[in-house]
C-alpha cells in the first residue's frame, strides 16, 4: 500500500459515495480506531480511554466500534499489538546488516530509541499504559520482550571461552532494556531516549563478554559514528 493510499484510508470517510470497498471501509474503520487509541491513551492514559473518547477521536459510531471491538481492553491491545509488530519488524530490519553484533547491536538500539523519540504517545502506550490495560495486553507485552531476545543470543557466541552465561540471559537483557527505556516515558523525557544508546548498549554487551570489553565497545562505536559523521 502507497502513503497516499494509508493516508486515505485513516482519514474521515466522506459522506455518499467514495470509492471504497467495504473491506477498504472496514479497514479504515479499524485504523483510525486503533491509532485514536494510541493518540487517547499516550496523551491521557488508559483510564482516559474510553469507547466513548475514541471513538470521538476516530470520527466513528459506536455501533463501528463494536463491530470491531469487544471492548476498550480489547481495542487498547490490538493498538499495542500493531505497535509492538512494527517496532520489532523495525529493530530487527535495523540489526539486519553486515557488522559484528556489536555494531548490529548498535544499530538497532539506535533505531528504536529514535523511533520512540519521535512518537511519544506510541512510546506511552509501549512502556507505560500497557501496564494498566489488563492481562490481553500484558501477555502481549511479554511476548514482545521474548521475540526481543534473538537480538542478544549472539552474545553466547561473543563470551569469553570458558563463560558460563544462563540461557535466560537473552530475555533478562530484553526485559532490563525495557525497563529502562519505560523509566525515562515515565518521567515525560522520550526525546532524551536518543541519549540513552551508550547505557542501554554497554547494558546488553556486560553480561556477555564482561564490563571491560563492553564499555571498549561502546567507545569504538561510538568514535565510528564519530568519523562517519
Amino acid at each position: 500500500m502507497r502513503d497516499d493510499d494509508a493516508d486515505r484510508l485513516l482519514a474521515p470517510l466522506p459522506s455518499g459515495r467514495h470509492g471504497l470497498t467495504r473491506e477498504q471501509v472496514t479497514r479504515s474503520q479499524r485504523l483510525r480506531l486503533l491509532a485514536a487509541a494510541i493518540a487517547v491513551a499516550g496523551a491521557d492514559g488508559y483510564a482516559a480511554m474510553t469507547v466513548s473518547t475514541v471513538i470521538a477521536h476516530a470520527n466513528v459510531s459506536r455501533k463501528t466500534f463494536y463491530e470491531q471491538f469487544a471492548d476498550r481492553e480489547h481495542c487498547f491491545a490490538a493498538a499495542y499489538e500493531a505497535l509492538a509488530q512494527r517496532a520489532l519488524a523495525g529493530v530487527h530490519g535495523a540489526a539486519a546488516i553486515d557488522a559484528p553484533w556489536p555494531e548490529r547491536l548498535r544499530a538497532a538500539l539506535a533505531w528504536r530509541l529514535q523511533a520512540l523519540a519521535a512518537h511519544p504517545h506510541e512510546a506511552r502506550v509501549a512502556f507505560v499504559e500497557v501496564l494498566a490495560a489488563g492481562p490481553r495486553a500484558l501477555a502481549l507485552r511479554e511476548q514482545a520482550v521474548r521475540e526481543l531476545a534473538p537480538l542478544f543470543v549472539p552474545g553466547f557466541d561473543a563470551a569469553p571461552a570458558g563463560a558460563t552465561i544462563p540461557r535466560s540471559m537473552p530475555t533478562a537483557v530484553a526485559g532490563a532494556l525495557a525497563e529502562l527505556i519505560a523509566t525515562h516515558v515515565r518521567g515525560d523525557d522520550a526525546a532524551a531516549l536518543p541519549a540513552l544508546l551508550p547505557d542501554l548498549l554497554f547494558c546488553a554487551l556486560a553480561p556477555f563478554v564482561g564490563p571491560v570489553a563492553a564499555a571498549t565497545a561502546v567507545e569504538d562505536a561510538a568514535t565510528a559514528r564519530t568519523a562517519a559523521a
